[in-house]
C-alpha cells in the first residue's frame, strides 16, 4: 500500500533538501566511519586487527534488518514522528558507540546504529517522490546516488583521521550534536505529516521474523566463522542450521504471502534479477577495496591515515560523476554499455593493484584508485535506472527493499568474505616463506648477520624476521584478493552475452523515465 501525499505547512524549500540529503549521507557515512580507525578501537578496547572488520560488517547487518520496516513504520507512525524517532535513536547509539566500555559492546551498538538507520531508505524515497520538482528530479537523483558512491570513501577518510589526529571516539561525539540539529530543524519543518497516516491491512510479522533469524544467523556465522574456526565451533553449526532453514522458509512464505515484508516476486522480472546481480557483486567488490586497501596501508606499508584519506579521496572525487549520467540524453544509451564500462575499469584496477607491494609508491595507488573511481562512478546509475525503470512507478517502493536490503547484505557479508579470504591467505604465504628460513639456510645466516651488523640480536632479531615474513606475506595476500576480484569481475561481464536474448528495448530507459 502507498504512503499519501505530502502537503506541507510551507513549501519545499531548497534547506528541506539539504537537510533530506544530510540525513541520507549521514547513514552512508557512517557505513566506514569506523573502519580506518578500528586498529585504534581494538587496540584500545582489546581485540586484534583480524577483527577489525566488524565495525562495518555488523553495522551492513543491522542495516540490511532494518529495511523491511521502513515502509510499515511510515505508514503507521507517520512521516515526521518516524523521522525525528529514528533520527534521535540513531544519535543514541552513536553515543554508545563513543563511550564503549568493551569491544563486543562497541560492536552491538554499531549493529543498532545500523538497525535504526534501515528505515530511512523508505522515508527518503517517499519524501523525495512526493516533495522535489519535477524539472529537479534528475539532479536530486543523481546526488543521490553520488552520496551511495562518495559516502563510504569519505566515512572510512573522515574517521582515520580524527582517530589518528585526536581520538577515535571523537568520530562518533562529532555525530551527535549534527543529528541532533538535523532532528530539531525537520521536526519543526515538517509540522502537519504525521496527519498523513494511513493504517495497512496488515504487516506479515512471521515473515519478518523468520527473515531476521534467518538474515542474522547466516550474517553472524560469516562476519564470525573465521575467529570461531568455522565448523569445529559448536556455536557455528547452530546458527547455520538455524539460518539455512529459517531462510529457505522465508523465501517460500513471501513468495505466497498478500503483503509480504519483501517483494520476491519482483524478482521473476529478469532485468531486475540483473540490476540485483550486478549491484550485489559490484558493492561486495567496492567494500572489499575500501577495507582491505585501508588496513593494509595503515598496517603493513606504514602510510598515515592521512595519506590514506588522501590517496583514497581520488575515489570519492570521480565518484561524483554519476551526477552527469542522469540527462536525458545519455539516459536513453542502452545501460550496459555504461554497466559494462564500469565493470572493465574495476577490473583493470584490481588488476594494477594485485602488483602492490610493501615498497608501493603514492603514483601507483592514486593510478589505480582513478581507475577504482571511475569504475564506482559510471555503475550505479544505469543499475539504479534497470532496477526502478524496469517495472511500473508504482511498484518502486517494493523495488527500494529489495534494491536496499541487497546492497547492505553485499556491502557488509562481501567485506567480510574478502577480509576472511586476506587473513586465510597470510598464513598461507607466511608458511611458505617461514618454511626456507631454517636455522641453517643462507636466508636466514645472511639476514642475521645483517641483523647483527645494526645491533639486532637474538629474540629481538627473530621478532623482527618474523614481522618481515608477515608483511611480506600480508602483501601477496592482498595480491591475491584483488586477482581473485578481477576475475569475478570479468565473470560477471559474461553474463551480459545473455541479456541479449531478452526484448531489445528492455536494458534501455524510455524518454518519459529516463529522469528516475
Amino acid at each position: 500500500m502507498q504512503s499519501p501525499p505530502i502537503i506541507l505547512e510551507k513549501p519545499p524549500t531548497t534547506s528541506l533538501f539539504i537537510a533530506f540529503f544530510c540525513v541520507l549521507f549521514s547513514v552512508i557515512f557512517n557505513y566506514t566511519l569506523s573502519i580506518m580507525a578500528s586498529p585504534y578501537i581494538v587496540g584500545e578496547l582489546g581485540g586484534s586487527n583480524d577483527i577489525a572488520t566488524y565495525t562495518v560488517t555488523f553495522f551492513a547487518l543491522g542495516n540490511a534488518l532494518g529495511v523491511p520496516l521502513g515502509r510499515t513504520l511510515l505508514n503507521r507512525i507517520g512521516t515526521a514522528r518516524f523521522l525525528v524517532s529514528a533520527m534521535l535513536l540513531f544519535t543514541l547509539f552513536s553515543w554508545t558507540c563513543a563511550i564503549a566500555p568493551t569491544y563486543p559492546f562497541f560492536n552491538a551498538s554499531r549493529f543498532l546504529q545500523g538497525f535504526v538507520s534501515g528505515p530511512f531508505y523508505a522515508l527518503g524515497f517517499h519524501l523525495f517522490s512526493s516533495l522535489q520538482p519535477t524539472e529537479k528530479k534528475g539532479l536530486f537523483t543523481s546526488i543521490s546516488l553520488s552520496i551511495f558512491t562518495v559516502g563510504p570513501v569519505i566515512g572510512a577518510c573522515w574517521g582515520g583521521w580524527i582517530a589518528y589526529e585526536w581520538d577515535w571516539r571523537w568520530c562518533f561525539y562529532f555525530n551527535i550534536p549534527f543529528l541532533l540539529f538535523l532532528a530539531a530543524f525537520l521536526h519543526r519543518r515538517l509540522k502537519g505529516f504525521d496527519a498523513q497516516v494511513i493504517r495497512p491491512t496488515s504487516f506479515d510479522g512471521v515473515g519478518y521474523l523468520v527473515y531476521f533469524i534467518g538474515i542474522f544467523s547466516l550474517g553472524f556465522a560469516v562476519i564470525t566463522g573465521q575467529e570461531l574456526d568455522w565448523f569445529r565451533s559448536s556455536l557455528i553449526i547452530v546458527l547455520f542450521s538455524i539460518g539455512i532453514p529459517s531462510l529457505l522458509f522465508f523465501i517460500f512464505w513471501e513468495f505466497n504471502h498478500p503483503n509480504p515484508i519483501l517483494y520476491l516476486n519482483l524478482l521473476k522480472n529478469p532485468v531486475l534479477l540483473f540490476a540485483l546481480f550486478n549491484l550485489a557483486v559490484l558493492f561486495s567488490a567496492y567494500f572489499g577495496m575500501i577495507i582491505l586497501l585501508s588496513l593494509w596501508l595503515k598496517l603493513w606499508a606504514n602510510y598515515t591515515p592521512d595519506w590514506i584519506a588522501a590517496l583514497l579521496g581520488t575515489m570519492a572525487i570521480t565518484g561524483l560523476f554519476p551526477m552527469f549520467l542522469i540527462d536525458r540524453r545519455i539516459a536513453r544509451i542502452d545501460n550496459r554499455i555504461f554497466l559494462a564500462l564500469s565493470i572493465i575499469f574495476l577490473a583493470i584496477s584490481c588488476f594494477h593493484t594485485m602488483i602492490f607491494n610493501v615498497e608501493i609508491d603514492l603514483e601507483r595507488i592514486v593510478f589505480s584508485r582513478l581507475l577504482a573511481g571511475l569504475g564506482l562512478a559510471l555503475f550505479l546509475a544505469p543499475i539504479f535506472r534497470l532496477a526502478f525503470h524496469s517495472l511500473p512507478e508504482e511498484k518502486n517502493l517494493h523495488v527500494l527493499g529489495l534494491f536496499q536490503v541487497t546492497r547492505a547484505l553485499a556491502s557488509g557479508l562481501g567485506a567480510a568474505v574478502y577480509a576472511v579470504m586476506w587473513q586465510r591467505r597470510q598464513v598461507f604465504f607466511h608458511e611458505r616463506l617461514g618454511s626456507r628460513l631454517t636455522p641453517g639456510s643462507e636466508q636466514t645466516q645472511t639476514y642475521f648477520a645483517g641483523a647483527e651488523n645494526l645491533g639486532l640480536e637474538g629474540e629481538t632479531a627473530t621478532a623482527q624476521l618474523d614481522y618481515f615474513v608477515q608483511r611480506e606475506a600480508t602483501s601477496l595476500a592482498l595480491d591475491d584478493c584483488f586477482y581473485l576480484m578481477a576475475w569475478i569481475l570479468l565473470g560477471v561481464l559474461l553474463t551480459f552475452i545473455f541479456t541479449f536474448f531478452a526484448k531489445p528495448r528492455s536494458f534501455v530507459t524510455q524518454e518519459t523515465n529516463a529522469a528516475p
